[in-house]
């Protein structure tokens, strides 16, 4: 078989990227055939184990005016290809369903978080994204959150939806790096861990505001934040006035090795995002990525986060928004650690299930089965 792969980027530092390229490489390890096809003005980096073609149209979030429906009009050459899959919803899976019917090739899409939802909501995107969701064999998404939004925005027939979860490359946290000098500055904190950008849909500010009460029962707790984004000034000041600030530390963005170095550094992982209108988190690759590192995690019920985390066995989930809920898991694993440790070793486990290795088969067993 021989798959043509469309997404809208390979950069690892976002969501979206990070999905393309683990996939992608998980997928050349079991030796499928296939191309990755990109927009022509995506940025790539370096060279790849796999065939990329730059040749799909700009990313275009909404189609404002008739001249960006060009755009999505063109061609690109498919010639030799058995199957179509687009990895993300919208805008590229229109172009992809286009190419697949002027080939004959069977259509797979994928949806992702709020880039699944949130162009059915605008007229002319929405007769787009309709359109692919009707012409696919079958819509793969992350969580039951998405499938369920997917429905209701959708408001009639669509594909067959199933759950596919994200995957974590687990041998890259698998090992423990020289955290010497970490531990040194360190020395003496209980480090609560963030990863991601600063930006009000993450839900930063939800544990800053629950850090003077975890500050109470635990005043060596240090709040960690990894990423960058424009709204630091923003937690910088909310910090400041809870008068937490000397508690609170922003680190920058991490990447390699660094990230893998504060996860290990982490007593505890908390990542709290809202869901912000139809802004959502669809998964969460990073509670993976701190389960691979043998930590709990404490989550908000928002988007497919339940999907990530399991509330009671990887880690503690409360309500989204709920600040008093997030300082009391937060003080609950630091008071337990015997139960931290066993969240953190589960939560192990729920990342190695989840190896991209694991994911890619799934997708396999999808070609196979469309594939005449």
């Amino acid at each position: 078989m021989n798959i043509a792969i469309f997404s809208e980027t390979i950069d690892v530092t976002n969501g979206h990227g990070n999905i393309t390229y683990e996939l992608c490489r998980a997928l050349h390890a079991r030796g499928v055939s296939f191309t990755l096809f990109l927009p022509r003005d995506e940025k790539v980096f370096g060279a790849y184990p796999f065939p990329v073609r730059r040749e799909l149209p700009s990313y275009i979030f909404r189609v404002y005016t008739p001249k960006a429906l060009p755009h999505f009009f063109g061609s690109v050459d498919l010639a030799g290809f058995d199957l179509v899959h687009c990895l993300l919803a919208f805008p590229h899976s229109f172009f992809a369903m286009r190419m697949a019917k002027k080939y004959k090739l069977p259509f797979l899409m994928g949806g992702q978080g709020t880039f699944a939802v949130l162009p059915l909501t605008y007229p002319l995107e929405r007769r787009m994204l309709l359109a692919s969701y009707r012409a696919a064999k079958e819509i793969m998404v992350p969580s039951e959150f998405t499938k369920a939004k997917i429905l209701e925005y959708a408001k009639s027939p669509v594909a067959p939806i199933s759950i596919v979860h994200n995957g974590v490359n687990f041998s890259r946290f698998e090992k423990e790096p020289d955290l010497s000098a970490l531990r040194a500055r360190y020395a003496g904190k209980k480090v609560l861990l963030t990863v991601g950008g600063l930006k009000r849909r993450k839900g930063q500010d939800i544990v800053l505001r629950a850090l003077p009460e975890v500050l109470k029962r635990h005043p060596d707790a240090r709040y960690v934040l990894v990423g960058s984004g424009d709204k630091q000034e923003w937690l910088e000041s909310i910090a400041r006035e809870l008068g937490v600030a000397e508690a609170v530390e922003f680190v920058g963005q991490k990447t390699g090795e660094d990230l893998v170095r504060y996860f290990y550094l982490a007593d505890v992982y908390v990542h709290t995002p809202r869901v912000n209108n139809l802004n959502f988190e669809g998964f969460g690759i990073v509670y993976l990525e701190a389960g691979a590192c043998g930590k709990p995690s404490v989550a908000t019920d928002a988007g497919g986060i339940r999907d990530a985390v399991l509330d009671g066995q990887t880690g503690l989930v409360a309500a989204d928004g709920d600040i008093a809920g997030v300082a009391s898991a937060i003080n609950r694993l630091l008071d337990d650690p015997m139960l931290a440790k066993r969240l953190g070793e589960a939560g192990k486990a729920y990342a190695r299930e989840h190896d991209w290795d694991a994911i890619a088969a799934q997708f396999i067993e999808r070609y196979e089965r469309y594939i005449p």
